[in-house]
């Protein structure tokens, strides 16, 4: 019998457990932990909780104004990311972030530039990422940027390591009719560009992305034809087509779905009877405060003087405007950027708007600079065989950026060249 106690006595302790194995005071205390816990979940945690929750239905919520059709169809965000990034390499050490999203921008929306740095100098690396806000843009700078010279090297272009172009097959397929277009004029509205574009075809929807806080489009959008036909021919035609001194971009589309409302989904203004209405106005008191003060300030004041005009006559101003003669300022940093090969380099660049007589890099004196005939200390006064190609120059180089500066670019006096560069060494005749 005394063999068989210490077996009778583990059964009967395991017979009083509780069947999660727990004795009944440690259940009691896992009970008021719990209790504790879904206290806390009502109270302390719940405004973060919900705080959550909203995010996430925030995140995703379509943004108001959206024309992106991928977002509108529903299309996974990752993959519209993937099939929106591109690889940049070879980027001269001297450009920045800024400089490449201003590149880049001429072709679509850009999300964000990340350059590879290094962690010692801060000096990024000569690679990085641009990504678009939608996947037509980075097709167009893919096609137009690979082994272009930016900063006096040939940028390389491709697609992220993630990239597969088997994702696109999962997207919903873009109508044939409906083009993407870039880089359009702030001051070109929506039905501004579908009657430019009408010509090519009965144009059925032209939407621009809308900024609502400023109320303007934001240079990119889609136009939709009723034909595919129409859409093919405006491609070929339109694409590079100089518009409101941009040059536009344009190609077929990536992505199908919706369009969305464009710049109609911008809020209606408030009319000037209603904004009168709502407007507070200032209490009378204070009017008569600042009626007095402006009238105290007229009767001492000395009368308004004239602004400083140039020494330039009617004949000179009309020369100007008519002349064959550019000059590009700001296309270098200073005397010792300049090379013997600048001016044949923009005479190749110069010989798109027509035909180059004569590329003259001027150095100035200091006198020169002392008379502010041109900003800096490097000229480069571009000769055309017509007024023409010089006004098509103007266009294609005023605002354009090179090795990381832009260029600024106006006529010039054919007669003051001609006295300004009669010395001059670099000269580069086609």
């Amino acid at each position: 019998m005394s063999e068989n106690t210490p077996m009778q006595t583990t059964e009967a302790v395991v017979s009083s457990l509780p069947s999660n194995g727990l004795t009944a005071e440690q259940q009691e205390g896992l009970d008021k932990a719990l209790a504790y816990i879904e206290e806390l979940q009502q109270t302390v945690f719940k405004d973060i909780v919900d705080a959550e929750k909203k995010r996430r239905e925030e995140e995703g919520k379509i943004p108001e104004g959206t024309v992106n059709p991928g977002l509108l169809a529903g299309v996974d965000a990752r993959a519209l990311s993937i099939m929106s990034r591109l690889y940049v390499g070879s980027i001269n050490f001297e450009l920045t972030d800024e400089h490449i999203n201003q590149v880049f921008s001429e072709f679509g929306p850009v999300r964000s530039v990340s350059m590879s740095k290094d962690p010692v100098s801060g000096r990024h690396k000569g690679y990085g990422f641009v990504e678009f806000e939608v996947p037509e843009a980075a097709a167009l700078a893919l096609e137009a940027l690979n082994g272009t010279v930016l900063g006096g090297r040939a940028l390389k272009i491709g697609r992220p390591n993630n990239y597969e172009a088997s994702v696109a097959q999962g997207f919903p397929q873009p109508p044939k009719e409906r083009i993407y277009v870039a880089n359009v004029n702030r001051a070109i509205a929506e039905n501004v560009l579908k009657e430019i574009f009408e010509p090519f075809g009965t144009v059925n929807a032209c939407v621009l992305a809308p900024d609502m806080v400023t109320r303007q489009h934001r240079g990119w959008g889609y136009i939709e034809f009723a034909e595919a036909t129409a859409a093919e021919q405006a491609v070929v035609a339109m694409n590079q087509f100089m518009l409101g001194n941009l040059t536009l971009r344009v190609s077929s589309c990536v992505v199908g779905g919706p369009l969305g409302q464009g710049m109609a989904a911008l809020p209606a203004e408030p009319s000037p009877a209603a904004a009168s209405q709502t407007a507070p106005k200032p209490p009378q008191q204070v009017m008569d405060v600042v009626a007095s003060i402006n009238l105290s300030i007229g009767a001492t004041a000395p009368p308004p003087q004239p602004l400083d005009q140039p020494n330039v006559n009617n004949q000179t101003l009309s020369t100007i405007s008519g002349s064959p003669i550019v000059l590009l300022e700001n296309v270098v940093g200073g005397r010792s950027e300049v090379d013997d090969d600048l001016a044949g380099d923009m005479a190749d660049e110069a010989t798109k708007c027509g035909k180059i007589t004569k590329v003259v890099v001027h150095l100035a004196s200091e006198h020169e600079m002392q008379q502010k005939l041109f900003s800096g200390e490097v000229g480069i006064f571009l000769q055309y065989s017509d007024s023409d190609a010089a006004l098509r120059a103007l266009e294609l180089f005023n605002g354009r950026w090179f090795g990381g500066r832009q260029i600024a670019a106006r006529p010039y006096d054919p007669d003051q060249y001609r006295m300004l560069t009669s010395a001059d060494t670099m000269v580069f005749i086609p």
